[in-house]
């Protein structure tokens, strides 16, 4: 089938030459089917009519293949907003320092540095939530959520106080790992905030923007270091409690709502309207169940192996024209689809910012898989893909050309097709990817690899 895919795009391309084709069309479909033919390598063949230049490690090839592929309503705007903000004044009333105002100046864009963030004094350490009640605050969500989705109205400073205390018992939950700590949840929800704030994304409501704050705050709640593969392989309690199936996933989503509901104050779930409708005709939303079971199914797609199918979700939206209709998507599913799409765009965005940023987010990863394929050894357990240190040490630059070839390029280039915006990122990849083919030609290793993260 994908070799048949690879023809007709060939085909398509001639006829393009032929008709006169824009050299954007001619461009797009060209890439496009090199990216099949690349996946058909990948899939298909073990080096075979793969040129020694363009060849991907053995190791790089297991690990894309298996950790990467797997086998209704919106809210008015024009209600009533929440207003007070109590809870708030703590963060406003900050003395930011000059450096630290800066930094917050770049929210709402790819480059905001949530190291960076982190490592200033007057954030001690709670990068996730000074950067959410900044997002929330100057951003404007919180005045702009409708009353009306409260059960009470007079709820707005308790929701509000309760809804940052469950940020900062999400981020107290967040484990010393590092690549899967605090500082990536919070990078990964300023990569969400920017998404939300493109053209094609006007149509969001305030309480969906929030909704999608949380889910990438929560999505990586708990990690231990250590990925699906290792919990199936060692039979670990998490594994056989959900079956082997996104099994982080699965406990990230649970951690989270156990620790909202142990303890009141931390509720804010619990304040929201049961029998929410923006107009009397339509049938009544319980804003609850809502909220959970879309953070949930955008948590649950944060799993590698949902890839492909996320893939396909996204082509489908751009396919329908939706989103860039007036009035935005409106269908739930199409809706859900968008948001788990975006939400893994984020959690794989490192390649896509600026070099420093993308480099300290790869050698971060490097750090934690290699330390998962220490672990697995002194267990007796096969070594995971890209996880032996040894072998990793001397082919960083491999891995991150596969991983940015076959992961990070085609979906950002379809993003792009549905947030145009998103298209600057695919640029800055170009660099990343640049960078790192440079490394592979002078054979660099670990150290010289990241180097300039030292300098």
């Amino acid at each position: 089938q994908m070799k048949r895919i690879c023809r007709i795009l060939q085909s398509k391309l001639q006829e393009l030459s032929r008709s006169g084709g824009s050299r954007a069309e001619l461009q797009e479909c060209e890439d496009f089917a090199r990216q099949m033919e690349a996946l058909l390598d990948l899939q298909t063949s073990r080096g075979r009519g793969v040129s020694k230049e363009h060849a991907l490690p053995q190791e790089v090839k297991e690990w894309l293949v298996n950790q990467w592929t797997e086998g209704s309503f919106r809210l008015g705007e024009e209600l009533s907003p929440i207003r007070g903000t109590a809870t708030l004044r703590a963060t406003q009333s900050v003395p930011f320092n000059d450096e630290l105002k800066d930094l917050l100046n770049l929210v709402g864009t790819p480059d905001v540095d949530v190291v960076a963030v982190q490592k200033q004094p007057e954030v001690a350490g709670n990068v996730i939530t000074v950067l959410f009640v900044y997002t929330l605050s100057y951003g404007g969500v919180f005045d702009q959520l409708p009353v009306e989705c409260l059960s009470d109205s007079s709820t707005g400073e308790i929701f509000q106080d309760r809804l940052v205390k469950f940020v900062s018992a999400i981020e107290g939950a967040y484990q010393d790992m590092p690549y899967h700590n605090n500082m990536h949840a919070a990078d990964v929800a300023m990569m969400m905030h920017s998404f939300c704030l493109t053209s094609n994304m006007s149509w969001i409501s305030p309480l969906d923007h929030l909704l999608s704050l949380i889910a990438a705050v929560i999505h990586d709640v708990g990690h231990d270091g250590v990925n699906n593969m290792f919990h199936v392989k060692a039979q670990s309690p998490v594994a056989l409690r959900y079956n082997d199936r996104s099994v982080l996933e699965n406990m990230h989503c649970a951690l989270a709502f156990e620790l909202m509901k142990e303890n009141e104050e931390t509720n804010w779930l619990s304040l929201m309207n049961t029998s929410f409708a923006m107009d009397p005709k339509e049938k009544p939303t319980d804003l609850r169940q809502y909220l959970r079971r879309a953070a949930i199914e955008m948590v649950l797609a944060t799993d590698p192996t949902k890839h492909n199918a996320l893939m396909d979700d996204l082509k489908a939206l751009i396919q329908a024209k939706s989103i860039q209709a007036e009035g935005g998507l409106s269908d739930a599913k199409q809706k859900q689809d968008a948001f788990n799409v975006l939400l893994h765009a984020a959690d794989v965005s490192n390649a896509t910012r600026k070099l420093p940023i993308a480099l300290y987010w790869s050698r971060q990863v490097l750090l934690e898989f290699w330390a998962q394929g220490d672990h697995e050894r002194s267990l007796g357990l096969e070594v995971s893909p890209l996880c032996d240190r040894a072998s990793g040490m001397a082919s960083v630059p491999q891995g991150q050309i596969g991983f940015i070839g076959f992961i990070v390029r085609p979906l950002y280039q379809q993003l792009g097709l549905l947030l145009p915006e998103i298209l600057q990122a695919v640029e800055q990849l170009k660099k990343t990817e640049a960078y790192w083919q440079q490394k592979k030609e002078d054979n660099a290793n670990f150290l010289e690899s990241f180097a300039i993260l030292d300098q």
